[in-house]
């Protein structure tokens, strides 16, 4: 399984997950305008935006490569089932 998000879900989960931090973290008021900032200075399309989406999917797709057998095919019509 390959999960890849594009770079407006990625956007749209960090929206969430920041949003979420500031509301319940119990960060200081500093970090809350850390976040704030970093919120008001990243819309979907920006560079940083674009690396974290790719950050995202690599990290996703390594728990689920670590997490989930994959069946492999080998020469000869054989399948093996191995862990990754």
């Amino acid at each position: 399984m390959i999960v890849l998000l594009e770079e407006r879900e990625a956007w749209s989960l960090m929206m969430l997950a920041s949003s979420v931090a500031i509301d319940n973290a119990g960060l200081s008021e500093e970090a809350n305008e850390a976040i704030r900032r970093w919120r008001s200075d990243s819309d979907e399309k920006s560079p940083a935006i674009a690396k974290l989406t790719d950050e995202i999917n690599r990290a996703i797709n390594t728990h689920l490569d670590a997490k989930f057998l994959r069946r492999v095919k080998l020469h000869g019509g054989r399948a093996e089932t191995v862990r990754k």
